[in-house]
């Protein structure tokens, strides 16, 4: 009989770590961006409500868009200790990468940004617009920014209590940027959390 998982105590290596953590993080931009950079018809009104425009725009809160983003990766590559629990989250992430590529490619949605132009008044409109160039706008649905900062914070905290909840913190604030950057619509951030709790009961299944 297979001893369930939980009950492995082996370490994962931080050269093992950051070899996959970093290997996913390339995969992730890669498909991040061949899909975004594809010619596909887009609409900026299929998921556009009321609410997402009523919403301020915050060019200030970019710094905690893509910064946050990065560095919740960075924390659970460096914070995870237990093998299995490092190896499933890979899986989670692979599975949330999947289903976040079909959301891109299936619903085709795109933010009606209010995209910045130089001169910036300030320091913070000039990184947003660095951001806007770098993101493509038709990925939104569901938002991955959420879903896999939530979802990487909510197992870190199953290994490294206070680090994962740190990483929660984080991955809070980048989601409320989501929206006060208009990069993301509500329906984005809510598909976001979805596939982050399923994310979630994935990895941590009995079997």
């Amino acid at each position: 009989m297979t001893a369930p998982p939980q009950t492995d105590t082996r370490l994962a290596s931080p050269a093992y770590r950051w070899t996959v953590g970093l290997s996913l993080a390339l995969l992730q931009s890669a498909v991040y961006f061949g899909i975004g950079h594809a010619h596909l018809e887009r609409s900026t009104e299929l998921l556009r409500t009321r609410l997402d425009d009523a919403l301020p725009f915050w060019p200030w809160t970019a710094w905690c868009y893509l910064p946050f983003y990065a560095g919740t990766f960075l924390i659970a590559i460096a914070g995870f200790r237990r093998r299995w629990l490092f190896d499933r989250t890979v899986q989670a992430v692979l599975m949330v990468m999947f289903i976040g590529a079909l959301g891109h490619l299936l619903v085709h949605a795109e933010y009606p940004r209010t995209v910045l132009h130089p001169p910036y008044p300030d320091l913070s409109s000039a990184f947003l617009a660095s951001v806007q160039h770098i993101d493509p706008p038709g990925n939104v649905f569901p938002s991955l920014h959420v879903a896999h900062t939530t979802m990487l914070s909510l197992l870190l905290i199953k290994d490294r209590p206070v680090l994962g909840r740190v990483a929660l913190v984080m991955a809070t604030m980048l989601a409320i940027s989501t929206l006060t950057t208009k990069q993301h619509f509500l329906a984005d951030v809510l598909s976001g959390y979805l596939l982050a709790f399923l994310g979630r009961a994935f990895a941590l299944r009995k079997t």
